[in-house]
């Protein structure tokens, strides 16, 4: 019979069935699968057009409130003082309608929550059958799923993840192709300065970089739609905008194996670039290094040392 367990209790039960040698006991990795499914693509093309659409639906509401802003300081001097109130209580109603959209959508069991488990209800149905089926037909006492909880030590042997990615996927006659040696991915930088922005130096440098990983051998950039996939499924929306903690959520849902990211400065006649990376081969470390050129300078010259320096470090992982 079918049963729906708490970790803690897949451990207790993990446990006593050990007891008992002839018994079998299998887990799974739920979050693999669902990532791993085929048919998904159908599901993601409606989640991303629909969250498409959310966001225009902010960004106009935003650019409102931006609007009216903007009239309120430009007539400033010219509207009465009872204008200029409501004017700013206009403003304050459009600023708390948008937040109440925000959180609507985004926000904890928010629209874009519900529409994801709308999405992945059927599947999550279907896998089930298929660990009922295995777990009836091999006589498994328990299986129980990696992804809700800590496991500090399992058996070899037990996983029992692709064999349900290969029941679900039966279907799908596409041959996967064959994960490159290294994938990587470039997040564009952040422009901290009004300088910096305006030169848009954060896309300017984020380019040099994947171009120059692009020639290490055997690496080869993770594509941007997964990229895009993987924010929407977030509930994040702009790659410059992504704090140390969200870069390691989209960058563990893409399976990079390295990650550069960061943030980029004009001041003073320097442009000083603040690098951040993570090779995941060897743990979920956060490594930092700044580089500082004379604006004066290329920015092909800032690119050429930062990939020194990653090419040396690269090496020694």
């Amino acid at each position: 019979m079918k049963r729906t367990i708490s970790i803690f209790t897949a451990i207790i039960l993990l446990f006593v069935a050990s007891l008992f040698s002839a018994e079998k006991i299998g887990y799974i990795d739920s979050e693999k699968i669902i990532y791993g499914y085929k048919g998904s693509s159908n599901l993601k093309n409606q989640y991303n057009k629909l969250v498409a659409e959310w966001e225009n639906e902010a960004q106009d509401k935003k650019s409102a409130i931006k609007k009216l802003r903007n009239e309120l300081e430009n007539q400033d001097l010219m509207l009465s003082e009872e204008t200029k109130k409501k004017k700013k209580k206009e403003i304050q109603e459009k600023e708390k309608e948008y937040e109440q959209f925000l959180k609507e959508i985004w926000g904890e069991n928010g629209k874009l929550q519900k529409k994801h488990e709308e999405l992945l209800k059927p599947v999550i149905e279907e896998i089930s059958n298929i660990i009922e089926k295995i777990g009836e037909e091999d006589e498994y006492v328990i299986i129980f799923d990696i992804s809700k909880g800590n496991i500090v030590f399992v058996k070899t042997g037990l996983d029992l993840t692709e064999r349900v990615l290969y029941e679900i996927n039966k279907e799908f006659t596409v041959v996967s192709p064959v994960k490159p040696e290294t994938e990587f991915y470039v997040f564009l930088f952040e422009n901290i300065s009004s300088e910096a922005e305006s030169q848009n130096l954060g896309r300017q440098i984020s380019t040099f970089i994947r171009a120059g990983l692009n020639k290490f051998a055997k690496f080869e950039a993770v594509e941007g739609r997964r990229v895009s996939e993987a924010m929407s499924l977030l509930g994040f929306m702009k790659e410059d905008e992504l704090d140390d903690n969200q870069i390691l959520l989209v960058s563990r849902r893409i399976d990079a194996d390295i990650v550069v990211f960061g943030h980029i400065d004009l001041s003073s006649g320097k442009i000083t670039l603040k690098l951040k990376w993570i090779n995941f081969n060897s743990g979920n470390e956060i490594i930092k290094k700044d580089f500082t050129i004379d604006e004066r300078d290329k920015m092909e010259k800032l690119a050429g040392d930062v990939m020194t320096y990653l090419g040396r470090e690269i090496k020694k992982k």
